[in-house]
């Protein structure tokens, strides 16, 4: 027996939390067409009905694309990290600056950090001139930018950074390149120029990178 399967098609999924713009764009003409029907209320109809359209309008242009939730994110990258470290791969992370950008060097084998492909789009991080800048620059893209995390804090000391990052987007499960903890890995790499090791832990419910690096600074 064949089974049709569609995903999407409903009013539930046309009219989502994702999409809102459609469900105010549809009340608002609604309101509008009743104001032309029901004239005793057709001020306060109209009213309505063209502050729906406004939103709508709004809306429309500012929630552009289609988003990916954090949950689904979390599942897609755990299940990446964990298929590589059933490959071998030990917990130590070095990302190597080199001509073509930064490559993750973990157990001995190299590999694409998903924090190049997140900052691909921001050059200003190769002029940063001190790792106190560069790192204020990763913590706002952290937050503000890619939306990895709800806070995020930075602190220097010598050859030596750490980021603790409240309420990660990612699941913290799974620690192999996570998304924060690549972003300040690659970042750093690319501003300082110098291999950079990281290392990832959880503590009381946070994110918490350890970053060493060698600088002349």
């Amino acid at each position: 027996m064949s089974r049709r399967i569609v995903a999407g098609g409903r009013p539930h999924d046309w009219f989502g939390s994702r999409q809102p713009a459609r469900l105010f764009g549809v009340l608002g003409l609604a309101l509008v067409g009743g104001g032309l029907v029901i004239s005793q209320f057709e001020t306060l109809l109209f009213v309505w009905g063209g502050t729906a359209l406004f939103v709508a309008f709004l809306l429309y242009f500012v929630m552009t694309g289609t988003t990916v939730s954090s949950s689904v994110a979390t599942d897609i990258y755990t299940t990446m990290a964990q298929n590589v470290q059933q490959a071998g791969t030990t917990t130590d992370h070095e990302y190597v600056p080199d001509s073509g950008g930064v490559t993750l060097v973990a157990g001995g084998r190299e590999f694409d950090p998903m924090g190049e492909q997140l900052l691909r789009t921001h050059d200003d991080l190769a002029t940063a001139e001190t790792v106190g800048t560069q790192l204020s620059v990763l913590v706002d893209v952290l937050v503000n930018d890619l939306e990895l995390a709800t806070r995020a804090t930075a602190t220097t000391d010598d050859e030596r950074a750490t980021v603790t990052v409240i309420g990660s987007r990612i699941g913290t499960t799974e620690l192999f390149d996570h998304p924060v903890a690549s972003v300040i890995g690659v970042g750093l790499a690319h501003g300082l120029g110098v291999p950079v090791t990281v290392e990832t832990s959880r503590e009381d419910g946070n994110l918490v990178v350890g970053v060493n690096f060698t600088t002349s600074e």
